[in-house]
């Protein structure tokens, strides 16, 4: 597992990739977090950690469908 390093308040570098913290959902409350690398988008999540875990999920090679 590698180490969570925040670069600001919405951006994240983990594993070498970039979770950005995207704003708010006004009508569900809900923080989203997307997974990018080298201009690549592998998805959404609603938590710090399931970002986490996709990441590792992909860098395992463990399909996340």
């Amino acid at each position: 597992m590698g180490q969570l390093i925040q670069l600001s308040r919405h951006s994240y570098i983990y594993r070498g990739f970039t979770i950005h913290k995207c704003p708010r959902n006004s009508i569900t409350m809900k923080t989203a977090y997307s997974v990018l690398s080298d201009g690549n988008y592998f998805g959404r999540d609603f938590a710090l950690s399931e970002a986490m875990k996709t990441i590792d999920a992909i860098r395992e090679g463990v399909s996340h469908q």
